[in-house]
C-alpha cells in the first residue's frame, strides 16, 4: 500500500540498516555481532508468579546482553520484520537445544501469544507469529493460530507494576477452538513479569489443554 511504501521511505531515511553492534552496513546484526550474543543455556526457568498456569518455560537468549537489547529496542521503534527474523534464530537455536532434552516437544502445538486487533494494525504483523511461523518450518513443528483471541486491547504493560500487569490482563483472552488434551508450546518475544503468557496459559488449560509451556526470547 502507498502508506506502506511512503513508511518504508522513511523509515531508510532514519534508520539506515547497518549492524546494531559494529556499525557495518548492510544487515542489522552482522554475522560476528550476532555469534557474540549470550545465550541461556538453562533448561527449564523458575517461575516466580502465583498462581501460575504454565508447566514451565523456556528463555532463549541473556536478557543483560546489550546487543540483544538493542535488537529489541529497535525493533519496538521501527518494527522490521528482518529483525524479527534474528530473534527468531535465537528462538530456533533454543529449541533445537531443549529437544535434546525435552524430545516431545517436537509435536506439541506452537502458538503465538496474540495481539489485539488495533495493536496488529498499527505493527502491520505479530512478531510472535511470525516467530512461530520460522520455528514451526525450520523444525517441521505444527502450529496453530486461531485457538487464542486477545478480545480487550489492554494499556500497554510497560508502563504498569507487576500487580497491575496481572490484573490489566485478566479477561484479555479467549479459546476459540477445541484444546481438550492438547500440548501447547506459548512464544512471545520478550516477557517481562510473564502475566500475559500465564494469562494464555490459564485460558487454555480451563479450555482442557494438558499442557503449556512458555517460549520466548528474553526475560526483561
Amino acid at each position: 500500500s502507498m502508506l506502506e511504501k511512503i513508511r518504508q521511505i522513511i523509515l531508510e531515511i532514519f534508520f539506515p540498516v547497518t549492524c546494531l553492534d559494529c556499525g557495518q552496513d548492510g544487515e542489522w546484526l552482522c554475522e560476528q555481532c550476532f555469534n557474540n550474543l549470550k545465550l541461556d543455556n538453562n533448561f527449564l526457568e523458575t517461575v516466580d508468579f502465583k498462581p501460575s498456569f504454565l508447566d514451565g518455560f523456556f528463555v532463549a537468549a541473556n536478557w543483560q546482553d546489550k546487543i540483544l537489547q538493542k535488537v529489541i529496542h529497535s525493533y519496538k521503534y521501527n518494527f522490521s520484520q528482518e529483525l524479527s527474523l534474528i530473534l527468531a534464530r535465537l528462538l530456533l537455536i533454543k529449541t533445537k537445544h531443549l529437544l535434546k532434552i525435552y524430545p516431545e516437544i517436537q509435536n506439541f502445538i506452537l502458538m503465538p501469544v496474540p495481539l489485539h486487533k488495533k495493536r496488529l494494525t498499527w505493527r502491520g504483523f505479530n512478531q510472535a507469529e511470525l516467530l512461530v511461523n520460522v520455528l514451526a518450518q525450520k523444525l517441521n513443528m505444527k502450529t496453530e493460530d486461531g485457538f487464542l483471541k486477545r478480545i480487550k486491547n489492554t494499556q500497554a504493560q510497560a508502563k504498569l507494576n507487576s500487580k497491575k500487569r496481572a490484573k490489566n490482563i485478566v479477561n484479555a483472552f479467549v479459546v476459540s477452538k477445541d484444546v481438550r488434551g492438547q500440548e501447547i508450546l506459548l512464544v512471545d518475544d520478550v516477557i517481562t513479569t510473564g502475566a500475559t503468557m500465564n494469562e494464555c496459559a490459564k485460558v487454555l488449560k480451563q479450555a482442557g489443554a494438558k499442557t503449556v509451556y512458555g517460549l520466548t526470547v528474553a526475560r526483561g
